[in-house]
């Protein structure tokens, strides 16, 4: 009995102290998972690991051990992400990546046009497909490759009342990038809006023209001048008319009036007076020669003309030039000149004063 007793005391003993060895959850390795999952292992427990989708063993023991001691054996597992083939060349564009692996993602671009060559003007190219693709956790591309195909328009447009003057397509009445048409209108109608129209990067051709029939009323006359014989009629687009004035007014602004294509008239010129000139005994420079002012016709110039002043510089001793323009009907004369005074006869004229270095000739 007391053989028994020991017996059974020993076994309880072992058991409570090897009850004690037991291994926590084993650790982690990067991009995998182990199986089984417990809380607790008992010593001898073996668990496996396996790469997660999209990763691939590189290299390691992929298996990790609970040991009597309650510690692990651990695997030497190491997974890497799977790769995907490197994308072949993309006629007229490019593949751009920075890696190749697992949720790497490539994007594609068309060239925007070749180099100068014997096409002209060159072809611009557009994406036709998938403009990205994903690296998939099968190793596969999640697209396929694109095509890059050069940018092309529909036949152009016809404008109502309108022809094509000039195309060129480039064969079963395809247009490419940069193309040009050009209009005319029919039956004398005016073309608004550009004349040529160009295949842009997106495949549509810009704004196309319109063709109307553009009437302007009969010109009006202008203050103190005339107009030539106009009758009380419409005019056609580009139909003109000129203008003069009466003496003694000058003309300010184009001679020539015509029908615009917004069925008005271009500008008109106005009729400006002349100027009165006030300085009688000032010496000037008109009309290349000089003469005084009491000299010139009833001291009138007309709009337009220009009086050269000569003034005195008095540090210097010489004298300078300033000009002095007629605007309809107002003339002032420089600030710098001086009306003789009373001793005038002691005084120099600056006209015959010596030109100051500025304005000596070379």
């Amino acid at each position: 009995m007391l053989r028994l007793t020991t017996l059974i005391a020993g076994l309880c003993l072992l058991h409570c102290a090897t009850a004690g060895k037991v291994c926590a959850r084993p650790r982690e390795v990067q991009s995998a998972v182990f199986r089984p999952g417990k809380v607790l292992y008992e010593p001898r427990d073996v668990v496996t690991y396996s790469c997660i989708p999209g990763y691939e063993r590189e290299t390691g023991n992929d298996k990790a051990v609970c040991s009597t001691l309650g510690s692990w054996e651990h695997a030497t597992l190491r997974c890497k992400a799977k790769q995907c083939p490197k994308p072949g060349p993309l006629d007229n564009g490019q593949a751009h990546y920075k890696q190749l692996t697992y949720e790497s993602v490539m994007w594609f671009s068309c060239n925007k046009e070749l180099a100068a060559s014997a096409v002209s003007p060159p072809p611009r190219y557009t994406l036709r497909g998938a403009n990205e693709s994903e690296c998939l956790e099968n190793g596969k591309w999640s697209q396929k490759m694109p095509i890059c195909e050069v940018v092309t328009c529909p036949p152009p447009p016809l404008p109502k009342s309108a022809e094509i003057q000039h195309h060129a397509p480039r064969g079963k009445n395809v247009s490419i990038y940069q193309d040009v048409v050009a209009y005319r209108c029919l039956q004398n109608l005016v073309l608004i809006g550009n004349e040529n129209v160009t295949c842009t990067e997106n495949g549509t051709w810009s704004s196309a023209p319109e063709c109307r029939d553009v009437k302007c009323n009969r010109p009006t006359e202008i203050t103190n001048g005339y107009m030539s014989f106009a009758l009380y009629r419409k005019y056609n687009y580009k139909e003109s008319v000129s203008y003069g004035c009466n003496p003694p007014y000058a003309l300010d602004g184009p001679r020539i009036s015509f029908c615009d294509k917004d069925g008005e008239w271009s500008q008109k010129p106005a009729c400006r007076g002349p100027c009165h000139v006030t300085t009688p005994k000032a010496t000037v420079l008109y009309n290349g020669r000089r003469t005084r002012v009491d000299e010139i016709a009833g001291q009138q110039i007309q709009h337009g003309d220009i009086l050269t002043y000569f003034c005195k510089n008095k540090e210097q001793k010489c004298a300078y030039t300033v000009q002095s323009r007629c605007q309809g009907g107002n003339f002032t004369a420089p600030a710098c000149y001086k009306k003789p005074g009373t001793f005038s006869l002691f005084s120099t004229d600056p006209s015959k004063m010596t030109p100051c270095a500025q304005e000596a000739e070379p």
